[in-house]
């Protein structure tokens, strides 16, 4: 029951592969602030800054390769979903719908 309850946020292969494009979008706007930021720091002489702010964007390109593979992954998975339920649209069945 409680279950029920509980909305569950990816309820399909492709939500959860829309998330990972927002997720990507997000990571890579937060990488250009980064560096804008970075840029900045060194210009004001705050070296310890921009350091941690390397490690920052290091942190992010990390984790762009990381939304890169799981949307992959997500979209390998749709492909095996499709053939696995006989969802391939076949081009007898294009050719019947025109």
């Amino acid at each position: 029951m409680l279950a029920d309850v509980i909305e569950r946020p990816f309820d399909s292969i492709e939500s959860a592969h829309q998330y990972m494009d927002i997720l990507a979008d997000t990571a890579l706007e937060a990488m250009k602030d980064l560096k804008d930021d970075r840029d900045e720091a060194l210009r004001g002489g705050d070296l310890r800054t921009a350091q941690a702010m390397d490690l920052a964007i290091f942190k992010l390109k990390t984790l762009s390769c990381h939304i890169y593979k799981s949307r992959r992954t997500l979209n390998d998975l749709r492909t095996l979903r499709r053939l696995i339920l006989n969802e391939r649209v076949s081009v007898e069945s294009i050719i019947a719908t025109m």
